[in-house]
């Protein structure tokens, strides 16, 4: 699933259960930033493999760059989606909290790939994720890919029901603290 929008069906549905402990943006990040790794590959040999950030070490390797060095950024980023916003509906339902407390940003970059592992164990063999301590996909095809992908659809729908039926019913002009 290279820098898939699959990924981020799962991230979304924590995000609408856990909003204040969670940064989807941290997340989002975190996903893009492990599957460059495949994207490269291609791009260099033509084979998108999976050897090294899709590794329990490389996870985390990659999840202490989205945490750190992600967040700020990712925090001006958001100040200026809010700033775009025109005021009324758009305020109402798109305006999202721009702080990202340093604990949800480790929180939501290990969430993100470590969740990103998971997936692509199941989708690829040559995903060794928990490399060192085993070395083999014990996981890979344990469903289908349609059932796969259907269920990071789901979640994402899921996800958007939610976050509607939240925003729909909070008080009008209460600050959205519910979509980093």
């Amino acid at each position: 699933m290279p820098i898939t929008p699959f990924h981020f069906g799962p991230g979304a549905l924590i995000k609408v259960i856990a909003p204040r402990h969670f940064s989807w943006t941290i997340f989002a990040l975190a996903n893009v930033l492990i599957d460059l790794e495949p994207v490269v590959l291609f791009l260099l040999i033509g084979d998108p493999a999976h050897p090294w950030l899709h590794t329990l070490p490389g996870a985390i390797g990659v999840a202490t760059l989205a945490a750190t060095l992600g967040r700020k950024p990712l925090e001006g980023v958001l100040v200026w989606w809010n700033r775009r916003l025109a005021f009324g509906w758009q305020t109402r339902w798109l305006t999202v909290e721009p702080g990202i407390p340093r604990s949800t940003a480790w929180l939501s970059a290990l969430i993100g790939t470590l969740s990103h592992l998971a997936l692509d164990s199941i989708m690829h063999a040559d995903v060794h994720a928990l490399w060192p301590i085993n070395s083999g996909n014990a996981i890979q095809g344990l469903i289908s890919l349609g059932m796969l992908h259907g269920l990071c659809m789901v979640a994402a729908v899921v996800a958007l029901l939610a976050h509607l039926v939240a925003r729909r019913f909070a008080p009008h002009g209460a600050p959205a603290r519910s979509n980093r």
